[in-house]
């Protein structure tokens, strides 16, 4: 007998080890399953700016750059031959980008029902650029595109003052942005509170 409990002591732990081992793999699967559905509900959640106007006025403002870098592109508006100034390679490049950028600034702050009705753009735009889904990130976006575009300074006197207003008015953008994502006096529980 006394052989036979040290023989039944191992079984039991091993019965224990493997009952543990089991429930440990079980727990584990579990919480990355959880964890899973954690990190994809985070990446979904939208931070939209918290001022109707501000939002309209981006989006007019990404659809006007964008249009404004095409006319450029391809020359389209008529400006004067004697000032005409040759663009380089970095200039049309830099307009290329432009255009994209504001694009890109439209497609993110327009009405999700229009955006997703091509492709999910909206969604897969703040899926796989996840800064451009939180308020700072659209923000400092914005800063940084107005001040390519306020520092594109082209040859030609009419693109010269179209850029300078275009960047001017997104940085502006931008700052107000940062303002409403970080003044206390603009964020929503201290206006409701106070």
């Amino acid at each position: 007998m006394a052989s036979a409990a040290p023989a039944g002591q191992p079984q039991a732990q091993s019965r224990s080890g493997s009952g543990l081992g089991g429930l440990a793999a079980r727990g584990m699967k579990s919480g990355a399953a959880a964890t899973a559905r954690g990190v994809v509900q985070i990446s979904t959640l939208v931070q939209h700016n918290p001022a109707p106007a501000v939002k309209i006025f981006c989006c007019f403002w990404g659809l006007l750059l964008s249009v404004a870098s095409v006319l450029c592109l391809f020359d389209v508006v008529g400006v004067p031959e004697e000032e005409k100034g040759g663009w380089d390679l970095k200039e049309s490049l830099q307009s290329f980008y432009i255009f994209i950028f504001g694009l890109l600034i439209f497609f993110c702050e327009a009405k999700e029902s229009w955006t997703n009705a091509i492709f999910d753009v909206q969604t897969k735009f703040f899926y796989y650029f996840h800064f451009l889904a939180t308020q700072a990130g659209k923000a400092f976006f914005y800063f940084y595109v107005g001040s390519i575009t306020l520092f594109l300074l082209p040859d030609n006197d009419f693109w010269k003052f179209a850029y300078v207003v275009l960047g001017g008015v997104l940085c502006l953008l931008g700052l107000i942005m940062i303002g409403l994502r970080y003044c206390a006096c603009c964020q929503p529980d201290v206006r409701s509170s106070g």
